[in-house]
């Protein structure tokens, strides 16, 4: 079976289509094209490929415009690194197609973004994080189909190793150890023993990328079929620690990532990682990764909650749980049932979610003004009491609201 072969077995039919036609363009213009990388090695493990990354010895911006313009579709510049995405009808979902110059990269300093120039096949490859990864096919020419393999990925594929390009390459770029990582899990591949040596010089570069960056490669983990493996494997090798140091993985949290129907909520992912942290740990570690305010905020709320488990499970009224819960944000609450154990104190949040945190009086501030009650603090106090009496059963019609308010203005007079 030929490469070509393979990767018609491995694409939907108009995929394969889009790319006989995306080939006709460039041999017409004079450039070659090359599908690369993550696709290619996916067709010679034998597994569907849905990802189209493109790469040209011609300019991809040029190509790319011609093929929208001719496959009737769109397509957005990237300057920088002279890219481009394509999108064009019969792909799934009207999937982008990523088409890239080929390019050579150098790097101004450890973890830094690399610059570019302009390369060739040869030297586009061997930039790459990975031998299985440091792989082409040729789509255009005369023999469409050729595998391009200047580093034995093919070798390694088959033999499960991973295998960097230079002794560098993690230091030039850390985010290669969460990838690695995430192939390792994925593929059931290991790293080879010299890649393996060159982990622990790299860790302190991670404190000199970006916290966007690393957000972004533990977000692809969370898309894993068994993200705990891949963090378990990241706790291993020490490269947590270099983004947290109080950040462990252990059994508590394997259990949660495998057992939990929310697997696919980011959120929820973030706080089964996290929520055992300290404050200050948790707080430090949100700042790290550049977390949104709002995940910020909900993160450190399911870690208060869980750590106030105990106090909230003997709490013995409803409106006592409400008033424990009414601060915390509903995704807060939904996420901490998922790492509560305590019965009493999941009931306590079930019940807040589900049946008080609606529940309102229909006396307002206007109506108490109208009764005798100045504008101030003392309006605020009748209310939630007569919010209290509503969650508790105490009464239930508007009218006994209103008596009940009266009660508490006598209350007050007489204490006044």
């Amino acid at each position: 079976m030929s490469y070509a072969d393979h990767l018609r077995a491995a694409l939907a039919e108009p995929d394969w289509v889009t790319l006989q036609r995306l080939a006709e363009i460039a041999t017409r213009l004079g450039m070659s094209l090359y599908l690369v990388g993550g696709p290619v090695r996916d067709c010679l493990l034998h597994r569907a490929v849905t990802d189209l990354d493109l790469t040209t010895e011609g300019d991809a911006l040029i190509l790319a415009r011609t093929a929208a313009h001719e496959l009737g579709g769109t397509w957005k510049k990237f300057n920088r690194f002279g890219t481009a995405k394509l999108i064009l009808p019969g792909r799934a979902r009207f999937a982008p197609i990523d088409l890239a110059t080929t390019r050579t990269e150098t790097y101004a300093r450890p973890g830094a973004l690399p610059d570019v120039v302009r390369g060739t096949i040869t030297t586009d490859l061997i930039r790459r994080d990975f031998t299985i990864n440091a792989l082409a096919i040729r789509l255009d020419g005369a023999q469409p189909g050729a595998l391009i393999d200047r580093h034995r990925g093919e070798h390694d594929l088959r033999a499960g190793a991973l295998r960097v390009l230079h002794a560098r390459s993690f230091q030039d770029d850390p985010t290669r150890l969460f990838r690695g990582v995430r192939f390792e899990q994925r593929f059931n591949f290991a790293f080879t023993a010299d890649t393996l040596q060159l982990i622990a010089p790299a860790l302190p570069v991670i404190n000199q990328i970006s916290g966007d960056r690393i957000r972004h490669e533990l977000e692809l983990i969370w898309g894993e079929a068994q993200p705990w493996q891949a963090l378990a494997r990241l706790d291993e090798l020490g490269i947590l620690q270099s983004i947290e140091a109080d950040l462990h993985v252990d059994d508590w949290i394997a259990v949660h990532f495998q057992a939990q129907p929310t697997r696919d909520d980011r959120f929820a992912c973030w706080a089964w990682l996290t929520c055992r942290l300290s404050e200050t740990s948790l707080t430090r570690f949100s700042q790290r990764v550049n977390l949104a305010r709002a995940e910020a905020i909900d993160l450190e709320q399911v870690r208060a909650l869980r750590a106030a488990a105990d106090v909230l499970g003997r709490l013995n009224s409803r409106s006592s749980i409400y008033r424990a819960l009414a601060e915390y944000h509903d995704r807060s609450l939904r996420v901490a049932l998922t790492v509560i154990d305590q019965p009493a104190a999941r009931a306590a949040l079930e019940l807040s979610l589900d049946q008080l945190r609606d529940v309102r009086p229909t006396l307002n501030g206007m109506r108490l003004q109208e009764l005798g009650v100045s504008r101030g603090p003392m309006i605020g106090r009748i209310l939630a009491e007569v919010q209290a009496a509503v969650l508790d059963g105490i009464i239930a019609t508007p009218q006994q609201e209103e008596e009940y308010a009266r009660q508490i203005m006598a209350r007050e007079g007489r204490e006044a």
